[in-house]
Order: structure tokens, then sequence, then C-alpha cells
């Protein structure tokens, strides 16, 4: 028995993936407090002050993903070799007990460091806790944090370890699950990936196969020669074996603003504005671009289907624990909860510099008895404009959500949250008491589990289809949208009688 251990755990092959994992928005990889007191989170740093991204961080994130997909495939050991795989602990009944055990992991990250040669621009970010039934800022809740700023690329090496007794074909479909997920560019790491932070992914890909029955391949694996080494593959395509347990709702939509727009952000330079909208420093880019982060949509989003819950009458601030998250600001209290993660996901975007200008705009401040101009109260601010007519076409700003394990009335709710957007009613954005951040609908995308619906708006006439077919009105669309709706009517009305109403 000992014999035939030893002889399964023999290495037969490895599997070597070298590529460049690009970030497409924003990293954040905490490595605690500032000990200077410039930011309240900073992202970890090597010795020379780049940032990098500990293995840690992306396996976790990994192995919890591939927990998301499930195995249609007919191999009867799957689960064996899926524990050796990953590894980690797992219990087997040894005599009729129940005995824990654990194993080591088949593959192994490096850690991403930034290229020699390369800076990693590090920035850092402000951000604010509005009240959710004044909608102004609440005090000393202000808070900044470091991020990693999108367009440069780390260093990527993953080694997989083939033994004797694995499964090499189940191997193969693991290690091709890896490389197609990180390569869609959907995959997030780090933290505050619900806000559209930490998307990556994979560029340059290139895949080693040794197989140490051949000598040859030894040597180029110790020599570090893999000239005659390669694995040819499909990075883009998931194995077909492996498909998602949940549905997936999901909205991108496409705005132009009516008006003007700003994100704050506040420059240390005296000479500037009081107030800009706030930008990027790509690392593949010439210049600064304006963005519309994640956390200003996911604030105004939350904060309207909070309001559209309580007008029906339900609790809005509970409804919402499930799909947003929730964290106890009470944590010392006897009635602290476990803080719950959410599942919507609203992506950072960048704004087409060739759609806006920006041009300063100056204010006063005026004193409601006399009418006039106080002391001391003048201020500026630079929103971005709209370059084009309020007919044109042109898209500025794009929205783009997702929301895993969806059910139906969370997409009804998105749904109306759609409609108030498309029609200018919810404002993104500051300064919307003087009129920014009013958009005008485009088109949008809506994906559910079992169609692809469009919309766009095409002058007065707004147009509703599946994908693919003529433009037009097509009615079977629009009752599968207006059933969604239907349902979250439905749920409130099942859970009024159980719940306190919340603040409208």
């Amino acid at each position: 028995m000992l014999n035939k251990t030893l002889e399964g755990a023999a290495i037969v092959k490895r599997i070597l993936l070298k590529a460049k994992l690009e970030l497409i928005s924003p990293l954040i990889i905490g490595g605690g407090r500032s000990l200077y007191g410039d930011s309240d989170v900073i992202v970890l740093k090597d010795e020379n002050g780049q940032p990098f991204i500990p293995s840690s961080s992306i396996t976790g994130a990994l192995k919890h993903a591939f927990d998301e997909y499930e195995y249609t495939g007919d191999a009867s050991d799957y689960e064996e070799n899926k524990r050796w795989f990953w590894g980690g602990e797992y219990h087997l009944k040894v005599d009729g007990e129940c005995v824990k055990r654990s194993c080591q992991s088949a593959f192994v990250i490096a850690d991403m460091m930034v290229p020699e040669g390369s800076r990693a621009p590090v920035t850092i970010r402000d951000g604010i806790k509005i009240n959710r039934k004044t909608g102004i800022v609440e005090t000393h809740k202000k808070f900044d944090f470091e991020i990693v700023e999108p367009g440069i690329a780390f260093d990527f090496k993953m080694e997989v370890l083939i033994r004797k007794a694995f499964d090499m074909e189940l191997f193969r479909s693991f290690f091709n699950w890896i490389t197609a997920i990180l390569s869609g560019g959907e995959f997030a790491i780090g933290a505050r990936t619900g806000q559209g932070f930490g998307c990556c992914k994979l560029e340059d890909l290139t895949a080693y196969e040794f197989d140490y029955r051949k000598p040859e391949h030894i040597i180029a694996w110790l020599s570090g020669d893999y000239s005659n080494v390669l694995l040819v593959y499909d990075p883009l395509q998931l194995p077909r074996a492996f498909h998602p347990r949940h549905k997936q709702f999901h909205i991108k939509a496409e705005f132009n603003i009516k008006n003007a727009l700003i994100v704050g952000s506040y420059s240390g330079n005296p000479q500037a504005p009081d107030k800009v909208h706030i930008k990027s420093r790509n690392h593949n880019q010439s210049k600064d671009i304006a963005i519309l982060p994640g956390t200003s949509l996911r604030g105004a989003i939350r904060s309207r289907a909070e309001r559209i819950i309580n007008t029906l009458g339900g609790n809005g601030l509970d409804e919402l624990k499930g799909l947003f998250g929730w964290v106890d600001d009470k944590p010392g209290s006897p009635e602290h909860k476990e803080a719950i993660r959410g599942r919507i996901k609203i992506e950072e975007k960048q704004i087409a510099w060739e759609s806006y200008y920006e041009e300063i705009q100056y204010r006063v401040k005026i004193d409601r008895f006399t009418g006039g101009a106080m002391n001391n109260a003048l201020f500026d601010s630079m929103p971005l404009w709209s370059k084009d007519s309020k007919d044109s076409n042109e898209t500025m700003v794009t929205l783009e959500l997702s929301i895993n394990e969806y059910k139906d009335w969370e997409a009804g709710l998105m749904l109306l949250i759609l409609k108030d957007m498309w029609n200018g009613d919810l404002a993104v954005g500051g300064e919307k008491n003087v009129g920014r951040g009013v958009l005008r609908g485009l088109s949008a995308s809506i994906s559910l589990e079992n169609a692809k619906i469009e919309i766009k708006q095409d002058g007065e006439q707004l147009m509703i289809y599946r994908q693919g077919d003529n433009p037009g009105w097509d009615e079977k669309m629009t009752e599968m949208l207006e059933n969604r709706v239907a349902a979250l009517i439905d749920h409130i009305e099942k859970n009024k009688g159980n719940r306190k109403r919340g603040d409208v």
C-alpha cells in the first residue's frame, strides 16, 4: 500500500504559464494604515516602494470563483482531483468515523510584481458616507485610500504540478478554466470589487507543458530554455464541462448628459479650481482621463432603490442588505451581526475625452436675508460639459452593472432605476441642486437568463426588442421586463406584514 502511494506521488508533468496581468480598473490591495497619516488605507508595496499583488489575493479569489461553477462532465474522480488541484482541508470517513484531512495545492501562483523599468502610478482617492435620510455627508465620515491606477501590467507566473495519481485531462481543464476566466476581463481581485475596483485581464499568454518522461523537457526546465516546449490551447474558451451555478442579471446602458457632470475631486494646487471632476492616471494614456466611479453610481442607485421600496410600502434598508451588502456600524453592541457581502457589481467607466470639455463656473453664496453675496463665500468648480447638442446620440456616460444569483424582484428594481436614469429623474455625481448629473438615455442592453433585450431611443420613439432582431417594439420582450417589475411589487406585498416600514 505504501509503495502504491509513493508511486502515485511521482511527478510526471508540469504546466507553466507566463503572461502579463493588466489592470483594467483601479486596484486596492490593502496594507493597513499609513504611518504618516496621509491615507487611511495604503496599498501593499515591496522594498522598492512599488505596489505588488500577493499570490494569496488572486488564489483565494480564483478558488471562490471556481466554486460558482458546476462540473457536468463524466469523470468519476472529479471531486478527488478537484481537492488535489486546489488543496485545503476536507473530511474523510475512516473506519466509520469522520476524520479531518488536508492536502497541498497542485498549482502555484507567484507574487505579481511590477516589471523592471516600469513604475505603477499610486494615487489617493477620497470617500465619504452619505446619510441615507438627509442625502448629505455625515460628520466625521470622510476617509481616503490608496489605489493602483489602471493600465499597469504585472508579471504573472503560474505552475501546475501533475503527479501520476492525478487525472491529466481534468487538470488540463482546470488550467484552461483559470486562463479563460483571467482572460475575460471580468475577473476582479482586492477590495471593493463590487464598486468596480480590481478588474484585470491576462495578456501575452505563453504556456509550456513539461513531460518529465522526456529528457529534453527536463533539461529545458532546469536550463530555462523553453524554445522547444510549448502547449497550444485556446485561453478564451471555457471548458465545456463547466457551467455557472447561478444565473446573472446584467445591464449595460449608454447616456448623454443634459447639462453638466461633476464627481468632486480636490486638488492640492492653490491655483486650481476649488473642485474638479475626478480623473484617472491610466498608465497607457498620455493624459489623465475623466471617469465615472462605481462608488458614485452605486451610492445613487442604492439610495433610489431604497426610496422605491419604501414608497411601495416595504423596508428598503432591510431588503437591500443582501443585494448591496451591509456592515454593522456598531460592532461592540450586544446586537452586533455579521457583515453581509453584496451581490451587485457596478463598473467604473472612463468618459470619452472627445465627448466633453471642461469649463470653470464661478459661484457665490447668497445671504438669504439681504439677497447679497456673503463675504468670503466665493468658490468655483470645473465640471464636464457635453460637446454635443441635446439631440446628439453620442455616448458620454456608460453604466454597467450585474447581479449574481439574482432574484426576479431585484431585476425589476434595477429596471425601475434604469427608467429613472433614462428619463433624467435620477441624477448622479455632485452639485445636483444646480442641475448637474442629469442623464438622457440612448441605448441599453439587458441580459436575463433566457434572453438579451435591446432598448434604444430613436427621437421620441422608444424601441424594445430581442437582441439580433430588427429594431422595433416587441410585446414579448416588454412583457418579460414587466413581469420582473410585477415580481418586485409582489415581493414587497408579501413582506409588508412581517417588517416595519422604513423611512421614505
